[in-house]
């Protein structure tokens, strides 16, 4: 086992600053060698030097902010002494600008002392203590358990590992898979707003007009909060909004004062742009997904569980998966059945059985007729197991030369030699109007089809469940009444009782996945019997 690499811990940056400038003080001429010294020992037990990562370097440059700190402290305490000097002062002949410049003194200085003194804490804070910085609690509570979040070693490590390893730097913002890091740390997936602002500003003096260009990135995120980055170079600044723009297209963009208009938005607006920004998320992906399946193979192959769990959304990233868990213990097998069987080498093959016992692989090939339970059988490593499985999705049947002809039997752990029929149904209705059908699914495809009735993807959901007589449709609500209507049938007698019901989004959600498990039953107080509905 490889062990792990000690972070350094001898005098890091800035206290090893602080200590040469304490000795320089102290021993003048004579510190030479003792920083020198130290220096050495610095580099033995720090062999990477300052490179302690983009967030700490960005905690420990506010270390600057002392400049301006002392810079506003400064202004306070002339503005100050200009109170004090004019309270000492005759004011029988004094204009009433004389007054006016008084109280802008007497005003003024204690509010630049007091922002002085807050901008050297929090360069102090930020740059000696970076658990507490701003950064820090930023990438805290972006997380999913803010109360749970991890020291800031591995808060920073997390940002930094992306960055590092999917990183693409525009002048001062970094781009990863997760997350972006500019003057502020935001989690793409949160991205709610890009803007770019390119605006050119002209000052008169005495001596002219004087212009200045405001370059920034600013990125809005779900919870509203507004982050700002400053650039040099306007190249790096489009292309940096053009690259978060690629990673998140869903999201609001413009240029300039829009951002102040999108970041200004009432709670209503806000409200309705989040739940079309979840629709077209979800739409994005679900287009994505289609595309995963027709890249990895024909629409004809089905996926079939020990379990009974059945679905036609077969891509070679869902087989791989399943692989891996009946590795791991936690499945024992499934079956892979095209709809058209497979001709390979003079015979005719039905379908791909895979079982797993221990850490061997053991791949099942049913032979037609279905009638004689004959199949070709073969044990392999993962590796190969996983290329034959890959291969078949693209209706590649592997070499047959070395496969084994055995006799399957019912009960045996091959395939069943009758499929079982299903008048399983699974409809979906976008909020934009398109439907689909799936007569195959899993419970995960209900559990998505609920979490779309919850953020607005789908405007209807209509479940007809394998097993028992349960029907089950969720109608989503409209601006009137944001309600779900829940219809659900119940077994009564000799014939089904039907009942309806109206109920928040969420409960509704819970309905869906709930209700094929047996864990709720329609019928309380909240239900009225209707009708068997159309």
């Amino acid at each position: 086992m490889a062990s792990k690499e000690k972070p350094g811990g001898f005098l890091r940056w800035p206290w090893n600053a602080v200590v040469y400038v304490l000795l320089a003080v102290t021993l003048r001429l004579f510190a030479i060698p003792v920083i020198l010294l130290l220096m050495g020992l610095q580099r033995k037990n720090n062999p990477h030097g300052q490179a302690e990562g983009c967030c700490l370097s960005r905690t420990r440059k506010r270390l600057t902010w002392l400049i301006w700190a002392l810079l506003v402290l400064i202004a306070g305490a002339g503005l100050l002494y200009m109170l004090s000097v004019g309270l000492r002062q005759d004011r029988t002949y004094w204009e009433p600008s004389d007054y006016v410049t008084l109280a802008v003194c007497g005003a003024g200085g204690p509010l630049l002392l007091i922002g002085g003194v807050c901008l050297a804490c929090a360069a102090l804070r930020d740059t000696f203590f970076p658990e507490k910085s701003a950064l820090a609690r930023s990438i805290r509570s972006q997380l999913p358990y803010p109360e749970e979040a991890p020291p800031v070693e591995e808060l920073f490590a997390m940002v930094d590992g992306d960055l590092r390893e999917h990183g693409r730097w525009f002048g001062p913002v970094g781009i990863g898979q997760e997350w972006v890091l500019g003057d502020g740390v935001n989690k793409i997936d949160r991205i709610r707003g890009i803007f770019v602002v390119n605006e050119l500003h002209q000052h008169h003096t005495q001596t002219g007009v004087r212009t200045s260009r405001n370059m920034e990135l600013v990125l809005i995120d779900d919870r509203w909060q507004r982050t700002a980055t400053s650039f040099n170079d306007l190249k790096d600044l489009q292309a940096a909004a053009e690259c978060l723009r690629l990673l998140v297209p869903e999201a609001a963009w413009g240029s300039n004062g829009a951002n102040m208009d999108f970041w200004t938005m009432d709670e209503s607006a806000r409200e309705d742009f989040e739940r079309s920004f979840r629709q077209r998320q979800a739409r994005r992906a679900s287009e994505a997904a289609q595309r995963e399946v027709l890249s990895d193979g024909p629409q004809d192959m089905i996926l079939r569980r020990r379990n009974g769990d059945v679905t036609s959304r077969v891509t070679a990233a869902l087989v791989e998966d399943t692989l891996k868990r009946c590795l791991d213990g936690q499945e024992s097998g499934f079956e892979l059945t095209p709809t058209r069987p497979l001709e390979a080498q003079g015979r005719t093959l039905l379908s791909l059985d895979c079982l797993v016992r221990e850490e061997d692989v053991l791949l099942l090939l049913e032979l037609a007729p279905r009638e004689e339970h004959l199949a070709l059988a073969r044990s392999m490593d993962r590796r190969e197991a996983l290329a034959v499985l890959t291969a078949w999705l693209r209706r590649e049947a592997p070499d047959l030369a070395d496969w084994d002809l055995r006799r399957l039997y019912q009960g045996s752990g091959g395939p069943a030699p009758q499929p079982r029929q299903s008048h399983a149904r699974l409809s979906l209705v976008y909020a934009s109007g398109a439907a689909e059908n799936h007569t195959t699914f899993t419970e995960e495809d209900i559990q998505l089809a609920a979490e779309g009735i919850v953020d607005g993807t789908y405007q209807i959901v209509d479940l007809t469940h394998p097993v028992g007589y349960l029907w089950l449709r969720v109608t989503a609500g409209d601006r009137t009444d944001g309600r779900c209507t829940v219809e659900a049938a119940r077994p009564g007698g000799p014939e089904l009782e039907f009942f309806m019901a109206k109920m928040p989004p969420r409960e509704a959600a819970a309905w869906l996945t709930g209700y094929p498990r047996g864990q709720y039953l329609p019928g309380g107080v909240d239900w009225k019997r209707v009708k068997k509905p159309k």
